[in-house]
């Protein structure tokens, strides 16, 4: 069953917006196999014989379901997995990743040609969706050529239920009529039954995020400064914070020890934005993917580099997760808490309610209103550590408890 006329009808609609995004971005930084393979034009692999396809939309999807895929990899040592992600940074993440057996492509857009072109050549039975990418073509023609789709850690906020309810509504229905849900928690298993997932094929298997950073110690500091770390930063939390940043340290005793601030943006890409921004701000900062080391006296350090974000976690003083100062509902703050580093989040947490909610219940979080309220956090760490340090040590307890997550999956998958 092809998807409802009214998501046909938008698609054609769209197509051009959306062919000439995806030109420009391979101009910008994904190449000329980012817009072949995103068009739906494959060279065909080597390997016929792939086991699974993992769909993660980019970054942060990609983080989450790694250790579900390394846990499949070491189950099923001879299987062949292709990975899709649909931006460079996600497939950026992966390389760096070296899995033996896993290969990567670019997921095309949802258009019918592309799809097909696609499915034909992945040469696979079942596929694996991370989160909420719900593509009504791509998903119809899975269903066509007989290959079982399952949504892995799936998350549906209010807002997006809610918006889904309207003209795209009947797509969603029909797209998720024969898919499985394995949902992170009982109020996203109600949601995707509301959005037409079959009731009996969505089960609540917990956040897969709880599971996503595999703690190791980096036994060795990126720079030898004291410093807190502004973690997973979106556009205008950085230039909020620096305000804030510049403004207390303008205000601090003479002779007063300082740290420094470390920017770990959630989009490296944006780091030329961010270095303006800071200009227009009067702040002189030093960015590490240039190979630049922070001067004695400088007030922030832009740490715009992939794979390294467990390391800053690992020395900082205290953390403040981004997205959340900002209505963009947060990231993950279990993974700073690893670390038994004191986190600090804004008002706008509602993409991890449930972790919030256990955070909170075992006062193992901070959360502040306004930009300057977390650097007062921030400075309290440093100043007068005590309660702050408490205060990580029961993060970092919820953060062990909820290991068992991922076995959980591994159970439900049957792998």
């Amino acid at each position: 069953m092809n998807p409802p006329w009214r998501y046909r009808l938008l698609v054609r609609l769209l197509s051009a917006a959306m062919i000439g995004y995806t030109v420009w971005r391979a101009v910008k930084d994904g190449g000329w196999r980012y817009l072949q393979q995103r068009l739906g034009f494959y060279v065909a692999r080597s390997d016929e014989n792939t086991s699974l396809w993992v769909h993660a939309a980019s970054v942060g999807e990609v983080l989450t379901v790694l250790p579900l895929v390394k846990l499949y990899l070491s189950k099923n040592v001879d299987a062949t997995v292709l990975f899709t992600t649909a931006t460079p940074t996600g497939a950026a993440v992966l390389r760096k990743q070296d899995l033996k057996g896993v290969q990567h492509q670019f997921l095309p857009i949802d258009f019918p040609g592309a799809c097909k072109r696609f499915v034909k050549q992945i040469a696979c039975s079942k596929g694996w969706i991370v989160e909420t990418e719900i593509w009504p073509w791509l998903y119809a023609i899975c269903r066509q050529q007989g290959v079982d789709l399952t949504i892995i850690n799936g998350r549906l906020s209010e807002r997006t239920s809610v918006q889904a309810n309207g003209v795209l509504a009947s797509s969603y229905r029909n797209a998720l009529l024969s898919v499985k849900v394995l949902a992170r928690s009982d109020a996203d298993r109600h949601r995707f039954a509301a959005l037409g997932a079959v009731t009996e094929n969505v089960q609540v298997a917990g956040n897969l995020k709880y599971s996503a950073t595999e703690v190791a110690s980096s036994s060795e500091r990126l720079i030898e400064q004291d410093y807190v770390l502004a973690a997973s930063t979106h556009e205008d939390e950085e230039l909020q914070l620096v305000r804030a940043w510049k403004h207390a340290m303008d205000a601090r005793e003479p002779n007063t020890p300082s740290p420094l601030l470390v920017i770990a943006p959630r989009h490296p890409e944006r780091a030329a934005a961010i270095q303006r921004q800071l200009g227009q701000a009067g702040v002189t900062s030093r960015q590490r993917s240039l190979g630049e080391s922070p001067e004695s006296d400088a007030l922030v350090y832009l740490a715009d580099t992939l794979g390294e974000l467990q390391a800053w976690y690992e020395f900082a003083r205290a953390t403040f997760v981004g997205g959340s100062l900002i209505d963009r509902g947060g990231h993950n703050m279990l993974e700073p808490a690893r670390f038994y580093c004191p986190t600090i989040v804004g008002p706008y947490t509602y993409n991890f309610d449930d972790v919030m909610q256990v955070l909170q219940d075992a006062n193992a979080i901070n959360i502040a209103q306004s930009a300057d309220e977390v650097v007062s956090r921030l400075l309290q760490a440093c100043d007068t550590p005590e309660d702050m340090q408490c205060m990580a040590g029961r993060a970092q307890k919820v953060a062990r408890d909820s290991q068992a997550v991922l076995p959980r999956y591994e159970k439900l998958l049957n792998f």
